[in-house]
């Protein structure tokens, strides 16, 4: 049963269940200023809305879990007429290649193992790393990146979208777990990439990479215990990590070593330890600092960080506690997604942390009371101080995701109130991507994929990011496209 029936759902959980399964394929549309609404704004036009996400999750009438879904990167496209030109493709990972010529999943994932038992999953994999490339999307030089958290990254074709193969960098992070989520330094001109080797006390090492993709500088550090480690953010001086403390679960562990559990259903955060922040020289030179947090903290996505008068400022969004393996409402290979199961966790906050120069325990202070996920800023931005923060989130601030907000964060006067634009019922909210206009310093828009799993469609919402409660002044109708994960923005 490649398609599950959603039948017996409800609404909302019918509406979740077919954004998240969707699987349009290849996707080569033309889609002219006419059919429309609105228009598209002139600063837009000659560049490129990049996304990535599992485009492919129930295989063979098995569902794989979000994280194991295939890369399916969407190009859209503004052109100088006033249309769209929609571009998607999967990432030709050996996996997506060897799984879609079988039709069935053949590769044990993350959260996913393979049909057939306990003997077709010994170990910690079946057969080689499921690397699906679905992650982040960075275009860098004339190739764009796609990212995955366990594995080397792949390369495609800036323009085909025609996957190249895996990237190493000329060999730098060869058969290394990179961090899918990569940094900028549009100062320095620099691609800044993490790799991480060991599952206890694990060894990071940062890489800073020219337009050519060339070493221009790297640094090593071993940080103590056992952490999860999936943004990071830069300053000029400083790579910032979280700390967040796992400890594996014994039973789980046995269970998935012997092939009847997973990876996910192995680790757990560990509550019992403080939640803290790495500061690891860039210059190479001096200690890595630990910083420890007022509370518990198991920060998944960054915003951004800068340097004030000696002191590291780092925006987070922050879980108390965090579970592993009920992301986007997983249940498992043969149960359709649960959208109720991200309420029953604490969502994460907002926080603006601050650590002064020297300092052993940082401050923080929530920036609004929402659930804040998909944090982004400028493009340029990266290591500088930035007047705007968007992000994803709910209306009801008891929750968080799936999203159904887009929320404005005034940085230089975080007192005052978030902007938010909520979408109709049923309609769930993509990150959202700050596309600056290059005339205005920050002034741009802000733009947003929505599904709409019960109208049968996706639409990329364009909005003026000085007036984002204003609502969308253009809106650009699709076929109905799975739910992405993150994008990028490509003035080209």
């Amino acid at each position: 049963m490649e398609r599950l029936s959603f039948d017996h759902l409800g609404p909302h959980a019918r509406a979740w269940n077919l954004a998240m399964a969707a699987s349009p394929g290849p996707l080569d549309l033309e889609i002219p200023a006419a059919a429309i609404d609105g228009a598209i704004p002139g600063p837009l036009r000659g560049g490129r809305l990049l996304s990535n996400g599992p485009g492919w999750t129930v295989i063979g009438g098995r569902v794989a879990h979000p994280f194991d879904g295939h890369g399916y990167v969407r190009a859209f496209e503004f052109r100088e007429d006033g249309g769209v030109r929609l571009r998607a493709r999967f990432v030709g990972t050996r996996v997506y290649r060897d799984e879609a010529a079988a039709g069935r999943i053949l590769y044990r994932g993350l959260a996913t193992n393979v049909e057939g038992g306990r003997r077709r999953n010994l170990g910690l994999r079946s057969g080689a790393p499921r690397n699906v490339a679905n992650t982040t999307i960075t275009r860098w030089g004339d190739r764009l990146i796609a990212g995955w958290e366990g594995g080397t990254p792949h390369a495609l074709d800036a323009e085909s979208l025609e996957t190249l193969g895996e990237e190493t960098f000329g060999g730098l992070i060869a058969g290394q777990a990179t961090l899918a989520h990569m940094r900028k330094d549009a100062a320095r001109g620099r691609l800044v990439l993490c790799s991480s080797a060991g599952a206890r006390n694990p060894r990071l090492t940062f890489r800073e990479l020219d337009v050519d993709g060339a070493l221009v500088a790297s640094r090593s550090v071993t940080i103590p215990g056992s952490l999860f480690i999936h943004d990071f953010v830069i300053t000029p001086n400083w790579y910032v990590i979280s700390g967040n403390p796992m400890r594996l679960k014994l039973g789980a562990l046995a269970q998935m070593l012997s092939g009847g559990g997973t990876l996910l259903d192995a680790v757990a955060a560990d509550e019992a330890r403080p939640g803290v922040l790495h500061l690891i020289p860039r210059s190479g030179v001096g200690p890595a600092r630990t910083v420890r947090l007022p509370d518990h903290a198991f920060v998944v996505h960054f915003g951004g960080a800068f340097e004030r008068d000696g002191a590291v400022i780092v925006d987070a969004c922050a879980f108390r506690s965090y579970t592993f393996g009920e992301e986007f409402g997983y249940r498992g290979p043969n149960a359709p997604f649960d959208p109720a199961l991200p309420d029953a966790r604490a969502p994460q906050r907002l926080y603006r942390v601050t650590i002064p120069a020297g300092a052993e325990v940082a401050t923080w202070a929530q920036l609004v009371p929402h659930g804040v996920d998909f944090p982004r800023v400028h493009p340029d931005g990266d290591g500088c101080e930035v007047d705007l923060l968007f992000g994803a989130c709910r209306a009801d601030p008891r929750h968080s995701d799936p999203f159904d907000t887009i929320l404005r964060v005034d940085l230089r006067d975080p007192e005052r109130p978030p902007q938010l634009w909520t979408a109709p019922p049923d309609l769930f909210v993509g990150e959202p991507i700050f596309a600056p206009d290059p005339a205005r310093g920050d002034a741009g828009h802000v733009l947003a994929i929505l599904s709409d799993g019960l109208g049968g469609a996706s639409t990329l919402a364009i909005f003026d990011a000085a007036a984002l409660d204003a609502g969308p002044i253009a809106r650009v109708r699709t076929p109905l496209l799975p739910i992405a994960f993150h994008g990028d923005w490509d003035p080209r």
